[in-house]
């Protein structure tokens, strides 16, 4: 990670059920890169519908770690850019962009241009390839975006849909209480909400049950856990499975298969590339 920022690239085979990384340092943007040409939407990233030239996480501004949640298309490449939130906001007060801090602190995406987009995507492709050589230029264009891009309303309804299942992927977060596997019956009495109401928000936003959709999430740390482990081949085998326990996967080798299905390549291949 370069000074006050990091980026990644992610892919899948499948649908992303959720990608988020949450800091309480930083403002994670996202946007997504399409693959092929499709119709339906690419993605969601905490709600907003992501487009070509869509730049989303903007509430994770204002937002606590461990909450972020999103859909991406296994269509679709999506990119997460973390610039740390004081800098970010010096900058923006310094060069009197008004606009950009109302932008920041009361929308989660926006749509910005054809060429700010392309920029973005340029710089990230070759900095992605050959390491961050200039942080100053990310923040550049991303006050840029936010000065420059048009909010998108939204349905009504949709915010309280959007905090429940933040709610939903914090609780997937906690350690703690997922040491031990949660019933249905637990979650709902955690989040104080009627079995009917999870059911039909996580069907409508993944598809699946809230039960899968937070293993799905545990899944997805796992796979952050490994990408930031030091690869040693003599420690792999334990390592993986310390990273697999550590987020409820009590037997390795399902673990590896669910891995598998979900982006493409084994625990290991993972760990021997991070």
């Amino acid at each position: 990670m370069a000074s006050g920022i990091s980026i990644a690239e992610i892919k899948a085979s499948k649908t992303l059920l959720y990608e988020g990384w949450g800091t309480d340092w930083s403002v994670d943007f996202n946007w997504i890169t399409p693959l092929k040409n499709s119709v339906a939407p690419m993605g969601l990233c905490e709600g907003y519908e992501m487009k070509a030239n869509s730049i989303g996480g903007l509430n994770t501004y204002n937002g606590s770690p461990g909450g972020s949640w999103g859909k991406y298309s296994p269509l679709c490449s999506s990119t997460a850019c973390m610039l740390d939130k004081a800098s970010l906001m010096e900058a923006m007060i310094a060069c009197n962009a008004q606009v950009g801090i109302q932008n920041l602190t009361s929308n989660k995406g926006l749509e910005v241009s054809d060429q700010l987009s392309n920029q973005l995507k340029r710089l990230a492709r070759k900095d992605l390839q050959s390491g961050i050589s200039s942080p100053s230029k990310y923040y550049d264009l991303i006050i840029c975006c936010l000065e420059d891009g048009r909010s998108r309303a939204y349905k009504k309804g949709e915010t309280k849909n959007h905090t429940l299942l933040s709610e939903i992927v914090r609780l997937a977060h906690d350690t703690e209480k997922m040491s031990a596997p949660m019933t249905l019956g637990d979650v709902c009495q955690f989040l104080d909400t009627a079995q009917a109401s999870l059911y039909r928000v996580c069907q409508k936003n993944f598809g699946m049950g809230v039960i899968e959709m937070m293993m799905q999430v545990r899944m997805e740390e796992s796979r952050r856990a490994l990408l930031r482990c030091q690869y040693q081949s003599v420690a792999e085998e334990s390592m993986i499975r310390e990273v697999a326990v550590r987020y409820g996967f009590k037997h390795a080798g399902r673990y590896a298969r669910r891995y598998f299905n979900s982006f493409g390549e084994l625990p290991s291949q993972t760990l021997q590339n991070a």
